[in-house]
């Protein structure tokens, strides 16, 4: 969290330099990478085995609805609850498919 807000104070401050345009996507870049690095990590430890599910696409998809509309000052400070980021992780779930379950398992 501190990281963001580092990044995020640094977006801003070189914004009033006339830099904001690239510097911004390259910071909402690193915002998102954060934020799917964190699902994928959590979202790994709770999937029973046997269960296959493509965490990365996951994850990146509840990024982009997090993200969505957002610009990396308001995502800092009004970062999304744990149960608006689990509500945004289920609407990718449903809207990528099934899970499926290894009948081996």
């Amino acid at each position: 969290m501190k990281r963001m807000m580092t990044i995020a104070l640094l977006s801003v401050m070189l914004a009033g330099c006339g830099e904001g345009g690239a510097l911004n996507d390259t910071v909402q870049i690193s915002v998102r990478k954060s934020l799917v690095a964190t699902c994928t990590t959590a979202a790994g430890e709770q999937i029973p085995e046997g269960i296959n599910v493509d965490i990365s696409a996951v994850c990146g998809c509840a990024a982009d609805k997090v993200m969505d509309g957002q610009s990396v000052a308001e995502l800092v400070s009004n970062p999304p609850s744990p149960s608006e980021a689990m509500s945004k992780v289920q609407a990718c779930l449903k809207e990528l498919g099934p899970v499926k379950v290894d009948a081996a398992a």
